[in-house]
């Protein structure tokens, strides 16, 4: 366990959020500590049972393993990382397929058939476009974290699955981003499906008021053991460093619009509620858990009362 210098340092591992610049600091009598590390990083120790504090991950791999059995670690309401789906599917730049309907018997790519990107775009699918994913061919890389539905019939295939797409094996690639993203503009072999995603996801976010998170915090039993107090004083520098994010000027709105209502608010607010309900629904018609959980036994205790202020 990473005690850091003495007995009340608390270590929260996560990605490089301008927004938690300013969450490590001395509160409530414990020395916290936030840990910029790169994307999916955070995950691993989590995932492997590994030491660890308190780290970032899936909102829907916590859920999934909660329900296996894991019992190990709780979640703290702080979704830190959001993002609509509607572009998270990409075709070649040549192809004729331009609308989720002409997608079906088609073959989508995914390198992690669970990820928490697939779980909410195949539920989108589903509640706006009609598209179920029984309807598609699945194929995904051969290291999966659980095992994908039967009804899926997921195929699995060795190989860079983004590189199938490109070369014409397969007709999509499933993806929070791509690596041909990185390319110049006129070097892109790939492109979203949806010709205009953020009119797609203005109009969803209009008609829903849902800005779909991914992830969540959680925290290790032995750490909330040792320090009860750690959730809500965690909870509370990480409201507090968002607030100085945008005192400071910062923007997280998706579409760069000016800065109005806070997109990302932490807590189990009635909203919150809905679009983690929204996320379980997904997880639940898509076979991968096989109930919905109890809000409460998922999260710290005290969690409902945490107000992001």
């Amino acid at each position: 366990m990473q005690d850091g210098s003495n007995e009340n340092t608390i270590e929260m591992v996560g990605g490089d959020y301008p927004f938690f610049r300013h969450v490590t600091g001395a509160r409530d009598g414990l020395n916290l500590r936030y840990k910029s590390v790169g994307p999916g990083q955070a995950f691993t120790a989590v995932l492997e049972n590994l030491p660890f504090q308190v780290n970032e991950f899936s909102l829907a791999n916590y859920t999934m393993m909660r329900e296996r059995g894991v019992a190990w670690m709780n979640a703290i309401p702080v979704f830190l990382n959001r993002a609509f789906r509607h572009g998270s599917l990409y075709v070649r730049r040549d192809s004729d397929l331009t609308h989720p309907s002409e997608l079906r018997g088609k073959t989508i790519g995914a390198k992690e058939y669970t990820q928490t990107a697939g779980v909410w775009w195949r539920g989108t699918m589903i509640d706006e476009y009609d598209l179920h994913w029984t309807a598609l061919k699945w194929v995904a890389g051969p290291i999966q974290r659980f095992v994908p539905p039967a009804e899926a019939a997921v195929q699995t295939v060795e190989g860079d699955i983004e590189r199938m797409v490109i070369d014409g094996k397969i007709d999509a690639f499933l993806a929070p981003s791509t690596e041909d993203e990185k390319k110049p503009e006129n070097e892109r072999q790939l492109r979203p499906l949806l010709p205009d995603t953020e009119i797609a996801e203005r109009d969803y976010f209009a008609r829903t008021g849902i800005f779909p998170l991914n992830h969540a915090v959680v925290i290790h039993q032995s750490c909330l053991a040792k320090h009860p107090a750690a959730p809500k004083a965690l909870f509370e520098a990480c409201c507090a460093s968002k607030k100085q994010f945008y005192a400071d000027g910062g923007n997280l709105n998706p579409w760069g619009d000016p800065p109005a209502d806070d997109l990302i608010p932490f807590g189990l607010s009635e909203k919150n509620r809905e679009i983690v309900e929204t996320l379980w629904r997904y997880l639940l018609e898509q076979k991968l858990i096989t109930r919905i959980p109890d809000m409460n036994a998922l999260f710290v205790d005290g969690a409902p009362d945490f107000v992001d202020a």
